[in-house]
């Protein structure tokens, strides 16, 4: 199964440009008012509406720590505080904020996965990295 989320926004252009410039997503679909992105297995899209929808947080998993610090470097001006471990759900993460309003999450598991459907990694440990 796979899925897309999607936002409204009255800002198209800049939310496009932002995720596609800073977070490194790609375009995946052009559709009439609609840009679906993806980043990895991850799909959403941003429709021009109105009104912005701000609800919700848009994480991107990455591989490992030195990942996520490497993004934080480059998002320091619109991150809310440096990378840091949250020991409840064992990941290494940044919080972040879009043109928009809207909250984006920066992580990586600091445990073992398994794999994530549709992509070509395998289960890891990135402790061990």
């Amino acid at each position: 199964m796979s899925g897309i989320v999607f936002f409204g926004t009255d800002r198209h252009d800049t939310i496009v440009d932002f995720y596609t410039g800073r977070l490194d997503f790609d375009v995946w679909l052009e559709q009439p008012a609609c840009t679906i992105l993806r980043h990895g297995t991850l799909l959403v899209g941003f429709c021009r509406r109105e009104e912005t929808e701000t609800g919700g947080v848009v994480t991107v998993v990455l591989d490992d720590r030195d990942a996520v610090d490497e993004w934080y470097d480059q998002l320091t001006d619109v991150a809310e505080g440096p990378p840091s471990e949250n020991t409840e759900y064992r990941i290494y993460n940044f919080f972040g904020t879009d043109p928009d309003g809207r909250s984006f999450e920066v992580q990586t598991f600091l445990h073992e996965t398994d794999l994530i459907p549709g992509t070509k990694s395998e289960a890891r440990n990135p402790c061990d990295t």
